[in-house]
């Protein structure tokens, strides 16, 4: 994925992935509306405090958790239905988000002369100077140890070593290792977004059956036409930075073959995780647009198509995925 496997679903689902969105959250954007908030004489400081806070939120990369939130809700709720409790479910949900913010501080802090080199990410809170390598070191580190200790005490073991690996596989396997060497490393390190609905249902049932790793299926599939929409999109962006995108000639045949299968992947979920109408009437109408779109994007291969299946991708799984807790708890 972009500038995270996170990242998208938050850079990566709600960019869901912030990592292209045009209109997306900025340090740069948001300093101006905090900063009319002060009061006089009070007013830089305040405006100093909250640029300071904002650019922590940032490195974060908040709107990157939110897929991961959703994952895990819908797993949760398929197994444990209406009865799952909801203080072990926010638990889950904090432990694991501190835990993805703090892979997303230190891929940040890793891959800050990349993001200085594209125009999307450049006012970042690392490459911009508004914070320091190593103060985003201890804040990664904090994070991590705060997700993983909620994780560990209140909510399970299992949970909690998920997400250490989760976090050490982001940063070692793809950041460190594949990003910069293959056009694949995306594709490859794509299961660390698939931890999450393990976790979820785990959490409920504390074992792992063949719905939650088919949730992983549907969300690794994703990331195919997700990532590479995006980097077509952002084509002369990554060039900036040296990093491969997948060559034109295989583009269509890969985005088109993932599209399909992860249509066919999301509707076996109704059968194998006892689904309803509801799940399934979502999960058609959103698959025959997918695949519109998808067929487009690698036929035409233009920013524009890119940009359509990158920005309905993102809408995709939040629906898929809300559908499922909404067919469960109905």
């Amino acid at each position: 994925m972009d500038s995270s496997i996170h990242d998208g679903f938050s850079d990566q689902m709600m960019s869901l992935s912030e990592d292209a969105s045009p209109a997306g959250f900025t340090l740069e954007a948001a300093v101006p509306r905090i900063a009319s908030v002060g009061v006089a004489g009070g007013a830089s400081t305040y405006h100093s405090a909250a640029s300071i806070l904002l650019a922590y939120v940032n490195l974060a990369k908040p709107r990157a958790i939110l897929p991961h939130f959703a994952t895990a809700s819908a797993a949760m709720f398929l197994a444990g239905g209406s009865a799952t409790p909801i203080s072990v479910l926010f638990l889950t949900l904090i432990g694991g988000g501190l835990a993805a913010a703090s892979a997303n501080a230190l891929n940040c802090v890793l891959d800050r002369d990349i993001d200085a080199k594209m125009s999307r990410t450049r006012s970042r809170p690392l490459p911009s100077g508004a914070i320091k390598p190593a103060q985003a070191l201890i804040f990664s580190a904090f994070l991590a140890g705060a997700g993983i200790t909620i994780l560990g005490r209140f909510v399970s073991t299992t949970a909690a070593t998920l997400a250490t690996f989760a976090i050490a596989y982001y940063v070692l396997a793809y950041t460190l290792l594949l990003r910069r060497r293959t056009y694949l490393g995306a594709v490859i390190c794509s299961p660390i977004g698939a931890i999450p609905p393990i976790i979820g249902w785990v959490v409920v049932t504390n074992r792992i059956t063949v719905t939650p790793l088919l949730l992983s299926a549907i969300i690794i599939l994703w990331t195919v036409p997700h990532f590479w929409a995006l980097g077509l999109f952002r084509r002369d962006d990554y060039a900036k930075a040296g990093l491969r995108i997948i060559p034109e000639r295989r583009l269509g045949l890969w985005i088109g073959a993932s599209s399909s299968t992860l249509v066919a992947a999301s509707l076996l979920l109704t059968p194998v995780a006892g689904l309803g109408g509801v799940y399934l009437a979502t999960a058609s109408l959103l698959g025959i647009a997918l695949l519109l779109l998808s067929a487009r994007a690698g036929k035409k291969q233009a920013a524009l198509s890119a940009y359509r299946l990158y920005a309905f991708s993102i809408f995709y799984i939040a629906v898929l995925f809300g559908a499922m807790i909404i067919d469960r708890i109905a």
